[in-house]
């Protein structure tokens, strides 16, 4: 019996297929940029052993292929250097055709994350992108710049396809555009010199665990009981706090994209539900899964470390945050090709209670630095922050050596750092002392505090909402840190 039910399925599936007829993702249109100097990957369906051709116009090359029993169909086709010159690629299959028109040859990125990734460069009610309105009318001038931002799907199993279409910036969507993606790509496309294309898959409030696929899940200690009874709990009423729903509706059916890279900004809403000590091992977990899914060896991931913000708290101080970014930086250490942008100094006073700040500019540059430097090999950028190495204490006084202290240390309160705050230091008691700053040379800093006759820790930033006000002499802030871990 089972195997008449099998026949019958494979009969179907086949059925469907033929049915069909030629097609291609949903998210393959006009306007798309493919990877430059690689073989990037066209696909689709059409019916069962039909024969399926392929002609780019760089080239003029041929392809061919036959599609599966199940209609599916690949070809990798060899893109030349980036250019901005439109370029087609033409799908037939009998008397059928599909034209794909001005594509451009480009560097592709996935982008993605929640809230502070999907926040728009127009901005949300009462929450506004800082440089927003200049960088909308701006745009027109970033020919190459493209992005296709996945619309909010789940799915309890990986998906094939999802709707979607690539935007350009002179189409009238700009002000849509994710804010921190746009920033990142005009700073690669101006650096370059070469089109940029954004995929943008991210969703306010998801988990991490939202983003990788249940093998996955497993292999970092979730058990399957433990994922159905959260699919169970929250699928219907709020589908972002989903395990595994968004990997499989809005990540699959982009694993034969050819990409270059992935950026990431998310970790606000692990603060208070997964375990915050296992989170470097969860984003690692996520990072392994996704180069291996996508199947281009280690493609660098650069990622945010989270606002200043009283997360699960209310106005207070939970002093959870302070230990999910000390495991978003422990996280790159996890990962080869990986780092971290810190974002301790990109927020107001006003703004807290406020999770998405407007500064969004210097977090998709920060980001565009790191995968500059680090992955285009252009050198002296700075895109490295400060971080602390050690401490010698002396009675009252401590002095801390950080690393990338390139041009020395900087405040906005003058040369004396007179007024700056962050620094805290403890005794053989573990209470916590607020501390001033003696002096800096170079890579070290010197502070006291009078009440703490013996220092034996040090910490810097250690709340939830704390704002960074030093910086090294690329302008990047000193990352958050706690000796007595």
């Amino acid at each position: 019996m089972k195997r008449i039910i099998l026949i019958i399925f494979c009969i179907l599936a086949a059925f469907a297929a033929n049915a069909q007829g030629l097609r291609v993702p949903k998210f393959f249109g006009d306007n798309m940029v493919l990877q430059q100097q690689t073989d990037a990957n066209i696909w689709g369906w059409a019916p069962a052993g039909a024969k399926v051709k392929i002609q780019v116009s760089w080239s003029g090359a041929r392809y061919s292929v036959k599609a599966g029993s199940d209609g599916f169909w690949k070809v990798a086709v060899a893109t030349p250097a980036a250019s901005f010159t439109p370029q087609t690629v033409t799908i037939s299959s009998g008397k059928e055709k599909i034209t794909l028109g001005n594509l451009l040859i480009g560097e592709v990125w996935l982008c993605g994350g929640q809230s502070n990734m999907e926040m728009p460069l127009g901005g949300w009610p009462y929450q506004p992108i800082e440089g927003g309105a200049e960088a909308m009318r701006d745009s027109h001038s970033l020919k190459g710049l493209r992005m296709a931002f996945m619309p909010h799907v789940t799915s309890e199993k990986p998906e094939e396809d999802i709707e979607c279409k690539w935007n350009t910036t002179d189409d009238g969507s700009i002000a849509s555009w994710s804010a921190v993606a746009y920033f990142f790509g005009c700073r690669l496309t101006r650096e370059l010199d070469v089109p940029v294309g954004l995929i943008v898959s991210c969703w306010g409030g998801s988990m991490l665990e939202c983003w990788t696929d249940r093998a996955t899940l497993r292999s970092l200690g979730l058990s399957d009981e433990y994922i159905d009874n959260d699919i169970k709990t929250y699928m219907a009423s709020a589908g972002w706090l989903t395990n595994t729903v968004m990997y499989n509706a809005m990540i699959h059916p982009l694993r034969h994209y050819t990409i270059n890279g992935f950026i990431w900004y998310q970790g606000c809403s692990n603060v208070s539900r997964l375990g915050i000590q296992d989170y470097a091992q969860y984003q690692a977990g996520l990072v392994k899964f996704w180069r291996t899914l996508f199947g281009r060896g280690d493609l660098p991931f650069y990622y945010v470390q989270i606002a200043p913000h009283p997360y699960a708290a209310d106005e207070g101080d939970s002093g959870l945050a302070p230990l999910l970014r000390e495991r978003q930086r422990v996280a790159a250490s996890l990962v080869p090709n990986s780092a971290m942008a810190p974002t301790c100094d990109l927020v107001y006073e006003f703004e807290k209670g406020i999770i998405h700040p407007r500064q969004k500019e210097p977090v998709g540059d920060r980001l565009a630095y790191l995968a500059l430097e680090n992955w285009y090999g252009i050198k002296g950028l700075g895109s490295a922050s400060p971080e602390f190495v050690k401490m010698e204490a002396d009675g009252a006084k401590a002095k801390i050596w950080l690393s990338n202290a390139t041009g020395g240390l900087h405040g906005d309160t003058g040369w004396q750092f007179s007024g700056i705050e962050g620094f805290e230091v403890s005794g053989e008691d573990g209470l916590w002392h607020p501390a001033i700053i003696l002096g800096s040379s170079g890579d070290t800093i010197e502070i006291g505090c009078e009440e703490v006759p013996e220092i034996k820790n040090v910490r810097y930033l250690w709340h939830d909402f704390a704002i960074g006000r030093l910086w090294n002499g690329y302008g990047m802030p000193i990352v958050p840190f706690c000796t007595s871990l």
